[in-house]
């Protein structure tokens, strides 16, 4: 009942946003807009997309200590991207942590961090980029439930560095042995990083990983849609669509995406042809390359949806 319910409601917000997105485009103004894209900058923004990846893929390199080499940073990125592109509950960052267990011989538990601390300071930046915009514009964000969540893992990380026994006798909530000693594991990686050296860089590599987005976004709206260059736009933009995708729906962030970028250029006078056609350009074509080259690693390497499903054991 449960699994009926969540699907319905994820396609009563797929079904609405699509409509938002769509509400009151022109079918011949929307193929006129579409024209207007050129050959080379849509190349060139095609080999964008993956080389943008290269950032976040060093990122892991460091998350892993250099025991991966930065070939298989950059393939555990597309992996993880891909299959979030095509499957539901996140399994894409199962998927990423699996393969870096394959690829560098250390625990799960190992890869399962990196990906925390991958995924937790990609949620900071989103924050901090979204209250900026927010300020900026005085547009009201709605930032609260991402501050919740930012706010109270800080604040455990906080008790797991001045009062660890606090933070480990925690575990006793956590069911069946199997998995208590899977997440005393967790809570001592963790430990173990709570560095502010470790933190700074980490924050430093997260600040290039985004400036490499933010250039992406610039080069799909200004280069390749050809709408005149505005870094307030390109920011809006990224952080609204950026917020949009976090929330459950389609994977892929189908219609979310679309009408996260609609309702951004439209706070810029963009029309909705020429907005509607930029969000599903930019869209498709994040979408197909990282989608492909993704899927070609995962079966290359073996991994398979049952191995996904039931957590790499």
């Amino acid at each position: 009942m449960n699994k009926h319910l969540s699907l319905a409601l994820r396609l009563l917000l797929v079904g609405g946003c699509l409509t938002y997105a769509l509400w009151g485009v022109d079918l011949a103004g929307l193929r006129r807009a579409l024209a207007e894209f050129r050959p080379l900058p849509v190349a060139l923004y095609v080999l964008a997309v993956p080389c943008i990846v290269v950032i976040p893929g060093l990122r892991l390199r460091f998350l892993m200590a250099g025991t991966i080499r930065p070939l298989t940073g950059l393939w555990a990125c597309l992996i993880g991207l891909a299959l979030n592109n095509v499957l539901p509950a996140r399994l894409g960052e199962m998927a990423k942590a699996l393969y870096l267990r394959r690829e560098s011989g250390l625990s799960l538990g190992r890869g399962l961090e990196a990906v925390f601390w991958e995924r937790f300071f990609d949620l900071n930046a989103l924050l901090v980029l979204g209250a900026a915009v927010a300020a900026m514009l005085g547009q009201g964000l709605v930032l609260y439930p991402l501050l919740a969540l930012v706010g109270g893992v800080w604040c455990f990380l906080a008790l797991l560095r001045l009062r660890p026994g606090a933070a480990h006798a925690l575990l006793r909530l956590v069911p069946g042995e199997r998995l208590r000693l899977f997440a005393a594991e967790m809570l001592g990686l963790l430990q173990a990083n709570l560095r502010l050296g470790f933190l700074a860089v980490l924050g430093l590599w997260t600040l290039a990983a985004w400036a490499g987005y933010v250039a992406l976004y610039a080069l799909g709206l200004c280069l390749m849609a050809g709408l005149p260059f505005s870094w307030p736009m390109v920011l809006t933009a990224f952080a609204v669509a950026t917020l949009g995708i976090a929330i459950p729906g389609a994977p892929g962030g189908m219609g979310v995406f679309e009408a996260s970028m609609v309702l951004a250029l439209g706070w810029f006078g963009v029309d909705r042809d020429r907005a509607f056609a930029a969000a599903l350009a930019i869209h498709l074509l994040q979408y197909l390359p990282v989608t492909l080259l993704g899927l070609w690693r995962v079966a290359a390497s073996g991994m398979t949806l049952r191995e996904l499903r039931a957590g790499g054991s």
